[in-house]
């Protein structure tokens, strides 16, 4: 998967355009390891980037969010993460979760890509890492989800 992310990016470029097109890249790869364990039974996929990827709106958005569901049975927010660091690294990314909050009503986590911006040739600092935040509310009104 890695090396398809870098044939995307061939010849676009080191600019805005280029990182949001691996971070909109990394989300379909983040909400496919969704999929795959079953978190989009408990999980509403919402917000800015669910109206990109299931509208084709042309709207970017930096965050996944989710709003929790049918009483959220089976709901794991830290498992999930669990599952999509694995998938991630199975794919050869190197991942990090960091900020992982799920204690309140908005449970929050960061997926963090350190060191991937540079390897793409997209920035020359190596501290600097792309991130994805994932956000699923946890106790949204009634009818809201």
């Amino acid at each position: 998967m890695k090396e398809r992310l870098r044939e995307l990016l061939r010849g676009r470029g080191r600019g805005p355009a280029a990182r949001n097109l691996a971070r909109e890249f990394l989300q379909a790869s983040i909400l496919a390891a969704l999929q795959r364990v079953g978190a989009m039974v408990p999980l509403a996929f919402q917000g800015g980037s669910a109206l990109r990827f299931l509208f084709s709106i042309r709207r970017y958005s930096e965050d996944l969010d989710f709003a929790l569901e049918r009483g959220g049975a089976g709901y794991d927010f830290r498992g999930y993460l669990e599952t999509v660091r694995a998938d991630l690294r199975r794919e050869g990314y190197d991942v990090d979760l960091a900020r992982v909050s799920d204690q309140k009503a908005v449970h929050r986590a960061f997926v963090r890509f350190p060191g991937l911006l540079r390897e793409l040739g997209l920035s020359g600092q190596r501290e600097e890492a792309l991130s994805v935040r994932v956000e699923v509310d946890a106790r949204p009104p009634s009818g809201a989800a």
